[in-house]
């Protein structure tokens, strides 16, 4: 009886609490507040925040928010809000938190008077609720960050009918500290932590769906028809995860003819965390008249219009708040960027590109919509009265064989078919290991590549396939699964040249934005390529949207290069105009990079109108985005004979792509509490991927660019396939090495070659046991190995990194090393370059073999290069707040230990141009009518009077900027042409014979 009373009481208790669906909630948007000092406290619009997206978790209502700066102290804001039934309240401040940092500010309720409530909040470490329903103090991703946070604390306040002071405050904010953004505050009276579409998860971000319920924004409309009516409004969904859209009638009663409908609150019914297209219908009606305000009264009225029947209406995100926000027909968006683009640049004489294929879809059947596509020089897929290539079909997907044989049987068109992809964002699939064929096939797969017993570890009749246990065999299994995928996939891809003709290309979207970021896996984007699985590499730009440098887009065109070069296939590249998301100046830098490194296709993916679409588009408001877009396709127009037929001149310095550290270390895995930063994160997984080694690949490529060499990409295939022989340096990073290369990389040496080895120095090999080959190489017998960290993204995790020690070098040079110290022991005899701070034990070597010379390097000697440039602030994801490109000096000691192994040992590599500014990259592209230069500057300004150097063997007749469209003057000497320019993001530079 005793229990049954007490479970009574529990049930009554709870049948008396406020829920979410009778709560008292009241929203107080960070906008809305009065800054009452200039110590911090402004309006900030989203783009000034550390989150302004088209998708994802991180969204900010109605576009604006209260900020301040991480060092702001006693800045208040201050707003009145009123009660309406009183009770006991929970207060929460729904704000911006990327992991790792304080963002502390404080809440102050005031009543009659008196203060009632006051609470500090962002103190790093606190439970949180975040994105997409995340539990958890700080946040770690795989991709990086989505980083709403909602903070409330278990003490309530109790707050009677009537007004209330709400005051935000900022306090003293300990290191490491990041800027105040304060999307909004809750004032609720249901106490659990939780919120509308919280579970099941049905929303991006903590309690926007409150705030948006919350929002007023005034609509009205003239029935124009001879019927009662009221009109229909449909809306896109772009909100994640609600893409399904919606339709609502206005307003509740039927609006006689002839009259105008009362003012209604659309507010709720838009999805203010982005700009919302609105369609509008009235049956009957071919023109609606309408008007839009930000008052019941409609005294504010912010649009005013004659919008047809059936099109889409853009209401700004800002419209609540932003004086200048318009609402208005999209029609007229489109116009007016047609119209202004007549002001904008048009290099070839305004001609459309011919051979360089532009996507980008443009939903819609509108005369204006099939207009602004083409305006832009848009050159696919386009109504037949308008210039464009013809074969220029692309169809996304056929999975499967019987998906392209299906394809094929109901294609119509198949000579304009141009491109036919295997899928969006793929792996390649595996085998079944399981299967007895399989096993067979395995075995005999062994014996046919002379795979031994000393190989494998077991007899190859006796071997089975495997993921775990045996190492050797585990790695056997894994090459020969690849090859078998690779032949699934070249079947595919000769059934479809079969069906449709030997022109189609095959290919599938690689999107490397999870993981070690922006790193490739061999196998899928070099070996498939090499073994013809498919005909056209195919990857995508979404590097504003991880936490890496801006330049990775370089690293990611050397991966795709070196998949390209065994059967000159064409590169299809994703470079997303994504706005908000992509500033327009880092839009220029990809559109351009990707054209002077050689892309074939350039596929901007969905690009307006923006309501059409779900979480990839430009926002009609970003009209810079659509200049870029234009300007830079009529750019590559004036150059593509240059990019078709020519060629980029090879490097003389490369990357080992390591496929033995590619395997073994995506393979390592590590408690999370080894790792600092995922150790601080209740909701990282209980083990996280090593990634050091392949980040270090990419920092070495990133520190020789700087370093105004030419750098290809190879893989330990190419070496055993004579690779080696048109090269004079090359950098091993990884903890393990294929040892069939290492009498390669000897006998190479040998004859004069330079090697450079950190990051692991390839102390194992492909089975993960000790290579004593390789430390005899590197003149070595020993080498110890510890680490400190272990997953870092290099603009989130790097910069806040503690070094595991110092590297004290000759000529007094020292370096901070990162995540890995390795102790070299030497053979006696061997050159002691420099040593650990710490202990005095041996950190970096050199050995001169034959001609040439093995250099050692215990640490990540890349990755503590771009330390030093790395700012410890939080990343932000989108918008214009914190975007900047990282700028170490290539003349600091770990980037000179670097660069002196090729400018001091190896004195005859030729750089192919020479920029003043060692953080503009260049580009050499050689045609038989003379060479393409592409420069792209990775400073955070523009360049004035940039001096570049251009090896040539025959001088030109003209040098001529594209961007500038004119001719420069310049001097040829001794095969080299000298220039001067100034140059803003990036550029083509035309050096005619």
């Amino acid at each position: 009886m005793r229990m049954f009373v007490k479970s009574l009481f529990a049930f009554l208790l709870f049948l008396t609490a406020p829920t979410l669906v009778n709560a008292e909630i009241i929203i107080a948007e960070g906008e809305s507040f009065t800054p009452l000092d200039k110590k911090g406290w402004k309006v900030t619009h989203q783009q000034d925040s550390y989150g302004s997206h088209t998708y994802g978790g991180m969204w900010m209502t109605h576009g604006g928010c209260l900020g301040a700066p991480a060092d702001s102290v006693d800045s208040i804001a201050k707003k009145t809000i009123t009660i309406k039934d009183g009770g006991t309240f929970r207060v929460w401040s729904k704000y911006q938190a990327p992991p790792y940092f304080n963002y502390l500010h404080k809440v102050e309720i005031a009543q009659n008077g008196k203060t009632v409530f006051t609470h500090v909040y962002g103190k790093k470490g606190t439970d949180r609720l975040w994105s997409f329903s995340g539990v958890s103090d700080e946040l770690w991703w795989p991709w990086g960050v989505d980083h709403d946070a909602a903070e409330a604390p278990k003490t309530t306040v109790s707050l009677k009918p009537g007004q209330v002071e709400i005051r935000l405050i900022t306090i003293a904010n300990a290191k490491p500290a990041g800027d105040r953004f304060i999307d909004f505050l809750v004032l609720t009276t249901n106490l659990k932590d939780e919120y509308k579409g919280f579970k099941p998860y049905a929303v991006g971000s903590p309690f926007t769906n409150e705030a948006l319920e919350a929002s007023r924004a005034f609509m009205r409309f003239q029935n124009t028809t001879d019927k009662p009516a009221r009109l229909s409004v449909s809306r896109a969904g772009h909100y994640q995860p609600n893409y399904g859209g919606a339709t609502a009638m206005f307003p509740e009663t039927a609006v006689a003819p002839d009259q105008w409908s009362t003012w209604v609150n659309i507010g709720p019914f838009c999805r203010l965390v982005h700009n919302e297209g609105l369609i509008v219908n009235l049956p009957g009606a071919k023109e609606i008249a309408m008007q839009f305000a930000r008052d019941e009264a409609g005294k504010d009225v912010v649009g005013d219009m004659k919008a047809l029947s059936g099109e889409p209406v853009l209401v700004p995100i800002d419209v609540m708040w932003n004086k200048d926000a318009v609402v208005k027909p999209s029609r007229l968006w489109a116009q007016e960027i047609i119209k202004e683009s007549k002001t904008w640049r048009k290099a070839n004489g305004g001609k459309k590109p011919k051979e360089i294929l532009y996507y980008g879809a443009f939903s819609g059947n509108e005369d204006w919509v099939h207009e602004l596509k083409a305006t832009l020089g848009y050159n696919t897929l386009l109504p037949t009265k308008y210039e464009q290539v013809k074969r220029a079909g692309l169809h996304a997907h056929a999975h499967s064989m019987a998906e392209v044989e299906a394809f094929a049987k109901n294609l119509k068109d198949k000579e304009n078919l141009r491109v036919l992809s295997f899928g969006d964002e793929i792996s390649l699939g595996a085998i079944n290991y399981n299967d007895p064929k399989l096993q067979a096939k395995f075995r005999v797969w062994l014996k046919a590549k002379g795979i031994t017993k000393k190989d494998l570890g077991v007899e190859p009749d006796q071997a089975g396939l495997t993921q775990s246990g045996n190492a050797r065999l585990a790695w056997f299994t894994q090459q020969f699964n690849e090859e078998e995928r690779f032949a699934a996939y070249r079947a595919m891809t000769a059934r479809a040249k079969e069906l449709i003709g030997p022109h189609v290309l095959t290919g599938a979207n690689y999107s490397p934005h999870h993981g070690c970021l922006y790193y490739g896996a061999i196998y899928q984007w070099i070996d498939i390529f090499k073994h013809q699985g498919m005909t056209m590499v195919w990857a995508e730009d979404y590097i504003f949207s991880v936490p890496e440098p801006p330049q990775m887009i370089s690293w990611s065109f050397a991966q795709m290069r070196c998949a390209t070069k065994y059967h000159n296939y064409p590169i299809h590249y994703y470079v997303m105009p994504h706005a908000p998301g992509q500033e327009p100046g880092f839009l220029r830098r990809n559109m351009v990079l990707s054209v002077g490194f050689g892309a074939r296709h350039i596929d901007n993916f969905w690009v307006a109108p923006a309501e059409r679409f779900t979480e990839n588009y430009v926002s009609w408001k970003y009209k810079d985005t659509f200049r870029t877009l234009s300007e830079s396709i009529y750019d590559s127009a004036e150059v593509e004979k240059f990019v078709v037929e020519g060629k980029v001149r090879p490097a003389q310095v490369a990357i080992v792509m390591s496929k033995a550290t590619d395997y073994n270390e995506s393979r390592l895995m590590v408690p999370k509490e080894k790792d600092p930063f995922a150790a601080q994160c209740k909701n990282a997984p209980k083990e996280v991927n090593q990634t050091l080694c392949r980040k270090e690949q990419q920092m070495l490529y990133l520190a020789l660019r700087h370093a105004q060499h030419a750098v290809d990409c190879i893989t330990e295939e190419d070496i055993l396939e004579g690779y080696l022989k048109n090269l004079k340096v090359v950098y091993f990073a990884g903890e393990w090495i294929d040892n069939r290369i290492i009498p390669k990389l000897e006998e190479w040496v040998k004859a004069g070659g330079v090697l450079y080895c950190c990051g692991g120095c390839g102390h194992l090999n492909q089975y993960g046991e000790p290579e004593p080959a390789m430390l005899k190489l590197l003149g070595l017998k020993e080498i110890k190995t510890t680490k400190n960290a272990y997953h870092m993204r290099t603009l989130l995790e790097l910069p806040l990194c503690e070094p595991i020690d110092k590297i004290s070098g000759r000529a007094n040079w020292i370096a901070e090393a990162v995540a890995m110290k390795q102790v070299l022991v030497p053979e006696e005899g061997r050159i002691e370059d420099s040593t650990w701070k710490s202990d005095r034990s041996v950190a970096t070597t050199e050995r001169e073999l034959g001609r040439g010379l093995v250099i050692a390097a215990g640490a990540l000697i890349g990755t503590s290069y771009m330390k030093t440039a790395v700012k410890p602030i939080p990343w932000a994801r989108g918008g214009r707040h914190m975007l900047y490109n990282p700028t170490p000096s290539i003349e600091d000691h770990a980037g000179y230990h670097i660069a002196a192994t090729v400018d001091v040992y190896a004195l005859d590599v030729i750089k192919p141009a020479i920029c003043s500014k060692n953080l503009v990259e260049s580009i050499v592209l050689d045609h038989k009518d003379g060479t393409l230069l592409t420069l792209v500057n990775w400073t955070n300004g523009p360049v004035k009077n940039l001096e570049v150097q251009v090896r040539m063997k025959d001088a030109p007749k003209t040098v001529r900027t594209v961007s500038g469209q004119c001719n420069l003057a310049f001097t040829a000497k001794d095969g080299v042409v000298t220039f001067r320019l100034d140059l803003a993001e990036a550029d083509y530079v035309l050096l005619v014979k």
